[in-house]
């Protein structure tokens, strides 16, 4: 029996693996064997973030079961690549501390050092936590269907309404919520200033996860000939996504790429990029 166990956690380095001892992957298929309680929990290591991300196993032979062709295991969640097969809880880490003791010369000390306390990290916090901390947790899903499978909705609502989560069927201007809108042609100061009349918090730095609400971000054109404001909305899976006046909701940019940053992606021409901030749908009036 040949199982492979692949350290995920550098970036620019070559990820080190290592192979299990018969002894070991023994043991290892034990283990699995014992885990039935299910998980609809997605491993937070699958997502790209950076730093460590977990152990993926795989069979360099014939599989021995099922279930462990390739896992991830990450995070109080051993994650299935198969759609067929359920991921499992890993109750305190267990099979995840395991497959790190059996890495042997493969992994430093001082790598075993640290990897062990992003392990405790994660225990201490429960099942999936570093998951959670990903996930923004207030903020809503991308879900192009609520705003898109409506003419009504689609044509009638605009970027502002999509970054607040709000549909109000009356094209939201910032500032009309509050009794005075925006300027014309926009600004950064002058329509920032209307939505924070509407309710927004102005937040510096977004790579944060709000109690409440999500994160958006205000840009303007000062373009000649083009004068607009746009926003754009960070979702729960930590990208952004946006809905240019009546066209669809979409989480790309003008080069059709997803976007993981409204600062660098493709704007056209909304040359400036303004600030961030907090919108609250509960605490925010828009109009």
């Amino acid at each position: 029996m040949s199982i492979i166990v692949t350290l995920d956690m550098y970036s620019g380095r070559q990820n080190p693996s290592w192979e299990l001892s018969e002894a070991d992957a023994k043991k290892f298929v034990k283990m699995m064997s014992k885990r039935k309680e299910i998980s609809t929990t997605t491993s937070p290591g699958s997502l790209g973030k950076l730093g460590y991300r977990g152990l993926v196993v795989t069979h360099a032979t014939t599989p021995v079961a099922s279930d462990i062709m390739q896992l991830r295991v990450f995070d109080g969640i051993v994650e299935s690549a198969s759609l067929a097969v359920p991921n499992l809880i890993d109750n305190d880490s267990e099979v995840e501390a395991f497959l790190i003791d059996a890495a042997g010369n493969a992994l430093s000390s001082d790598e075993v050092s640290f990897i062990k306390g992003e392990v405790e990290k994660n225990v201490k916090g429960g099942v999936a936590n570093s998951f959670l901390q990903f996930e923004m947790l207030a903020a809503p899903p991308f879900n192009p269907t609520k705003w898109n499978s409506s003419d009504a909705v689609r044509l009638n609502n605009n970027c502002y309404n999509y970054a607040n989560d709000k549909i109000t069927n009356t094209f939201a201007q910032p500032g009309r919520g509050s009794g005075q809108e925006g300027p014309y042609p926009p600004t950064c100061p002058g329509t920032g200033q209307a939505a924070v009349r509407d309710g927004q918090i102005v937040v510096k730095n977004p790579d944060v996860s709000p109690a409440d609400g999500q994160i958006v971000a205000l840009v303007v054109s000062s373009t000649p000939g083009f004068f607009d404001y746009h926003w754009y909305r960070r979702d729960s899976n930590g990208m952004w996504s946006h809905k240019p006046g009546q066209t669809p909701a979409k989480n790309t940019d003008n080069s059709g790429k997803t976007i993981s940053n409204p600062e660098t992606c493709d704007r056209g021409p909304y040359n400036l990029f303004c600030g961030y901030f907090n919108s609250i749908p509960s605490k925010t009036t828009i109009r």
